[in-house]
């Protein structure tokens, strides 16, 4: 049997443990970094700089003019870090969006957002017990309607 150079018969495995302790501590703490890394707010990370044009990307059924309407950045303001991090966040309140990115290209802020899906058809099928006008009244009464964005939290 080979024993590591620090083993010492009479501790046993107890002499090796810290040093194996240590290293797992070490990839944990790596781990830990970029985790963090990886899941900061996409908005954050670029120099402060002052917007000359405002493009949005991404947008399908939203009109690219509510994106403006509660985006709280507007040309010839001057962009940090902050108001960045403040602009996703608003953007994310409305709902609209499950994902929202700021870049920079140049002076033009580039936003890019990837939009929720919305409910195309409702069908009720399979159901006796209830009418299904009853159930469709029910349904818009929380705002699941054709046409609207959809929010499973409705459903829960």
């Amino acid at each position: 049997m080979i024993f590591p150079a620090s083993f010492d018969a009479r501790q046993g495995a107890r002499a090796v443990a810290p040093r194996a302790s240590g290293r797992i501590k070490t990839w944990f703490a790596l781990l830990v970094v970029l985790l963090s890394a990886r899941f900061a707010p996409a908005a954050l990370g670029f120099e402060p700089f002052t917007v000359r044009d405002i493009r949005v990307e991404g947008v399908q059924r939203t009109d690219a003019g509510t994106v403006f309407n509660y985006l709280p950045i507007k040309v010839g303001d001057r962009v940090d870090d902050e108001k960045a991090s403040a602009a996703v966040k608003a953007l994310y309140a409305t709902g609209f969006f499950r994902d929202v990115r700021l870049e920079v290209e140049g002076g033009v802020l580039v936003v890019i957002v990837q939009e929720r899906p919305t409910i195309s058809q409702i069908d009720i099928v399979g159901t006796k017990e209830f009418d299904k006008d009853t159930l469709r009244k029910a349904l818009k009464d929380i705002g699941v309607v054709e046409s609207r964005i959809f929010d499973r939290s409705a459903l829960d």
